[in-house]
């Protein structure tokens, strides 16, 4: 067996033995950074977002003031200061979304809500679309929503990566206020 770099983690998902990344838990987590699943790339580095699209979406994230923009391409250590951590609705690592089925994303989405109540997670972002219909059963907008979680926390959904910059400086703003309201 090879030696694990980064945050890989060898679990069992769904009765499947697999490479995947470990969920990231500050202490006391005042949000957490929530995805579909991990992208190949991503477990092979060992780090969380590292395609093109996620590194981009998470220093929109650094520049909103969730956390410190790093020096480099691993954002892991920036988010804990701020106790921010990182996880995943399925654990299995797919080039896309066709890859995950709705049995994982239903799985998953349960383990994900148990433990984010059990730690009181406040605040949970979503760097794409799709967490967020699967903690909230509805797709949503881009920004904070209207709907909260079971366990009365806010979703704050990322404007898609492609998105025009006024679009995207608009919606980081409201996340950047509801940070300072907190």
């Amino acid at each position: 067996m090879s030696e694990l770099i980064g945050y890989q983690e060898r679990t069992v998902w769904m009765r499947e033995e697999i490479l995947t990344l470990a969920d990231i838990w500050p202490g006391s987590p005042k949000a957490m950074i929530v995805g579909l699943n991990p992208a190949p790339t991503s477990v092979e580095a060992g780090h969380y977002y590292q395609g093109r699209a996620g590194q981009g979406q998470l220093r929109k994230l650094a520049a909103a003031g969730l956390f410190a923009l790093p020096t480099g391409h691993h954002f892991e250590e920036a988010a804990l200061a701020a106790r921010i951590g990182f996880t995943d609705i399925v654990k299995r690592p797919t080039t896309g979304e066709s890859g995950v089925t709705k049995a994982e994303i239903a799985h998953g989405s349960q383990l994900l809500a148990e433990h984010l109540s059990a730690r009181d997670v406040g605040l949970v972002v979503c760097v794409f679309r799709h967490p967020v219909k699967a903690i909230l059963g509805i797709e949503g907008v881009p920004g904070i929503q209207e709907k909260r979680t079971s366990w009365g926390a806010q979703v704050f959904r990322m404007p898609g990566p492609y998105d025009k910059r006024e679009t995207v400086e608009e919606i980081l703003a409201e996340l950047t206020e509801s940070l300072r309201a907190n």
